[in-house]
């Protein structure tokens, strides 16, 4: 794994961290639709959203802690890692459902610093912003992470789908033109989203699937890899009875 260190002023720091995430990192595909005359465009990641969420976690971070603002870029997804978590003013719920409102500032001074400089809004609309630009570009919602001491706030942005193999790129319809173009996940993807909530925290299964962006009932496919996660001894329920435990899945294995 190769390391970065971007470092001075903070706003140096942050235009040099995206500027190397623009030029390295940001791909895009074009593709060519039978009987369209739009060709569709789509990037690996929307340099958007991550724009959004870079520049909150450098915003929003303690300065009296020395932990740094960290960036994990994998395969298939790109981490942002920031110290502390959330205020405790935004609940759970504000979290999962991408709520992130609050009227306590954290680093006031510095937000209007970089307001002036035009590299954040300071007006609770980061987030707004980047889940808008994510749906623009058709790509699967992120996950939040937090614990319950607020320690430390990751965002998991997965790739585009269309990045994942040439299969999926050979098979983009022009239902890739729609902004409401399903986030549709391969097991391997849903269960690494899974190991990655419950090495933070135990929760629920019904709490694991609408972390992981998805709504109403856990579906068939959800179930499934908790069950084979299960049998791999990777995840288990926290008690030995599955009532008992009020469906709590707990990780065992990293």
């Amino acid at each position: 794994m190769v390391e970065r260190i971007f470092a001075g002023p903070i706003d140096e720091q942050l235009r040099d961290a995206l500027s190397y995430i623009k030029n390295n990192i940001i791909a895009e595909k074009i593709f060519k639709i039978a009987g369209q005359a739009e060709a569709v465009r789509v990037k690996n990641y929307s340099y958007e959203a991550i724009e959004e969420f870079l520049s909150n976690a450098i915003y929003h971070k303690s300065y009296q802690l020395h932990e740094p603002v960290t960036v994990r870029i994998e395969a298939d997804k790109i981490e942002i890692t920031s110290t502390p978590g959330p205020d405790r003013s935004i609940t759970d719920d504000d979290i999962r459902n991408y709520q992130m409102r609050t009227r306590r500032y954290r680093n006031r001074r510095i937000g209007d610093f970089l307001k002036e400089l035009h590299l954040v809004e300071g007006r609770n609309t980061g987030i707004p912003t980047a889940i808008r630009a994510i749906k623009e570009n058709g790509s699967p919602l992120p996950l939040l992470l937090t614990d319950e001491n607020r320690s430390f706030f990751s965002v998991i942005i997965p790739i585009h789908e269309a990045f994942l193999n040439e299969k999926n790129i050979n098979n983009i319809s022009v239902s890739t033109v729609d902004k409401t173009v399903p986030k549709r996940r391969t097991k391997e993807q849903i269960k690494k989203l899974i190991l990655d909530a419950l090495s933070v925290e135990s929760v629920s299964t019904n709490e694991l699937y609408k972390r992981l962006g998805y709504s109403g009932n856990a579906s068939k496919t959800f179930r499934s890899c908790v069950e084979e996660l299960i049998d791999e001894g990777k995840i288990r329920y926290a008690a030995e009875s599955k009532q008992d435990s009020n469906n709590v899945l707990v990780r065992t294995r990293y």
